[in-house]
């Protein structure tokens, strides 16, 4: 499989795809796939017809992403992969247009079943807070084990309008409530998760909670005034510093790293995390320096590279609050893992990552963390 990595900066969408072609066109005479990450600057009514029109196929998929891996550069643009198959590799889309429809769950866990050898990249969007418990129902529906071959991420957007933009592009169609998947057959590969943090402090439980939102803990303590006295003295506060200090669940079934949640929202009587929380959950506030989670990037970029030798592409999805974390060090993420695994890299910063538990019993949507995949043809 050859894979390679372009970027356009253009304002114009229909420049900056332009600009692609071209570049795509001194290097590959034929391709069988497109895959691209477009940044929500661009809206997203005229995508598909525009990707369409400029390339003449519908072997493509699209989504919103405000930054980018273009190999060991971020990039806030359009960025697209380029795959062409040299052996027996192929790509298979599969998407939903609306995760609320009766049908959708069981649509999706009969293809993952019936395709249950094959590599799946999933990419959805927000879906109104709701994405990440339908990832939690499909998990209970899979009926095959280790569940070790799904990986991707909830495309990251801007809002406008009191609209967020986190929309894919498929098929000449606009996803404002789904998802797509990219099913990869006759390919090895291999999927890590990178963490870093660690649990600080007293350990709380979750008294009261409501999807998303956390409401009391311990014995009906309000969660949202203990927050609000983290940030008392600031002058300004942001809720971003307190991407910092995820909570960290501690619930030991819940397998491959405890399960990280970012903070969204504070509100008067609830805090509003970036994933949903349980009630009896126990958790603890989290923290990890910059160097403490390159330190794991590094990590798993070895133990990829361990079992995918020379891959011919990696894909990486890295948590916004993560780069947020990362500060100015947050370049050295995808440079580390194309130096370690020498290929081409894609993938974006995500408002949630998909991936296994630790046992492979079960799909799970993680804050904070990167999930590295490396891919060869077989």
């Amino acid at each position: 499989m050859i894979v390679e990595v372009f970027s356009s900066n253009k304002k114009s969408f229909f420049f900056a795809l332009k600009e692609l072609k071209d570049k795509i066109d001194k290097r590959f005479d034929s391709y069988d796939f497109l895959i691209f990450s477009i940044h929500p600057k661009y809206g997203y009514q005229d995508l598909p017809y525009l990707i369409e029109k400029i390339f003449q196929t519908n072997n493509y998929a699209g989504f919103h992403a405000v930054n980018t891996f273009e190999n060991e550069n971020i990039v806030e643009g359009v960025v697209v992969a380029v795959i062409k198959f040299e052996k027996e590799g192929r790509i298979n889309l599969f998407y939903v247009e609306d995760i609320d429809k009766e049908d959708s769950l069981e649509k999706t866990s009969n293809y993952l079943n019936t395709f249950k050898d094959k590599l799946h990249v999933i990419i959805g969007g927000l879906c109104k807070e709701k994405f990440g418990l339908f990832i939690e129902k499909l998990s209970e529906n899979l009926n095959y084990w280790p569940i070790k071959n799904i990986i991707g991420g909830i495309s990251s957007g801007n809002e406008e309008n009191n609209e967020m933009l986190t929309y894919q592009f498929v098929d000449n169609i606009v996803i404002k409530n789904g998802f797509f998947i990219l099913t990869f057959d006759n390919v090895e590969y291999n999927i890590e998760v990178a963490l870093g943090f660690k649990p600080y402090g007293i350990t709380y439980e979750i008294k009261k909670a409501d999807g998303y939102k956390l409401y009391t803990v311990d014995d009906g303590k309000n969660f949202s005034y203990i927050v609000q006295n983290f940030l008392r003295d600031f002058e300004n506060p942001d809720i971003r510093y307190l991407w910092y200090c995820p909570i960290n669940i501690l619930d030991e079934e819940d397998g491959y790293v405890a399960t990280l949640r970012t903070f969204k929202e504070i509100g008067k009587d609830y805090v509003e995390f970036f994933g949903q929380i349980k009630e009896g959950q126990h958790f603890k506030l989290s923290f990890a320096t910059p160097e403490e989670l390159l330190e794991e990037d590094l990590k798993i970029a070895k133990q990829t590279k361990s079992i995918i030798n020379y891959p011919d592409f990696a894909i990486n999805f890295s948590c916004i609050a993560r780069q947020y974390v990362l500060e100015d060090k947050q370049n050295q993420e995808p440079e580390i893992y194309t130096s370690v695994l020498n290929c081409p890299l894609f993938g974006f910063f995500t408002f949630g990552e998909i991936g296994p538990d630790k046992h492979y019993k079960k799909l799970k949507l993680y804050n904070e963390t990167s999930l590295l995949l490396a891919v060869k043809e077989r």
